[in-house]
């Protein structure tokens, strides 16, 4: 391979990762919120429900719907504690500056400077360290992304 085509390989990848972490970054996001506004909404629920059933306490649907809003509020707040969509989102965002930074780093080099063999491993390195601190990009994100790029060139 030419370096050259190396170079147009990396550019190619950076921004591929960059956008996909930022996608995934995005997706998590969305994923926290959908878990955790029906816990937050439940819990408010519950809280108001208790004391209309202490008055009323010979009603049966009531005390049913408190034990199935119990339910689902632990088991919605445990699938978002297991999960932790709201960490994954911020080790993406996070994972997408530093990849972000790489590439800005290598098109400004090949704008206005020649790029050298010590060039190539400096911005290796980086992106090497990128890489190993990286969350794992969902699979439909990645090659979304990848075919975006690929029909943009």
């Amino acid at each position: 391979m030419k370096p050259e085509e190396l170079i147009n390989q990396w550019q190619r990848g950076l921004n591929i990762s960059h956008r996909a972490h930022y996608e995934a970054a995005k997706y998590y996001e969305r994923l926290h919120f959908l878990l955790g506004i029906p816990t937050v909404v439940m819990s408010a629920v519950l809280g108001t429900t208790v004391f209309t059933s202490l008055q009323h306490s010979d009603i049966e649907w009531i005390k049913s719907l408190m034990a199935v809003l119990s339910v689902s509020m632990v088991a919605l707040t445990s699938l978002q504690t297991f999960f932790k969509y709201s960490e994954r989102a911020e080790r993406h965002k996070t994972a997408a500056v530093q990849i972000g930074e790489v590439r800005r780093e290598l098109e400004q080099k090949l704008q206005f400077e020649k790029i050298d063999e010590d060039f190539v491993k400096a911005i290796r390195g980086k992106w090497d360290s990128a890489d190993r601190q990286s969350p794992t990009i969902p699979t439909h994100i990645y090659e979304r992304i990848e075919a975006f790029i690929r029909n943009k060139v």
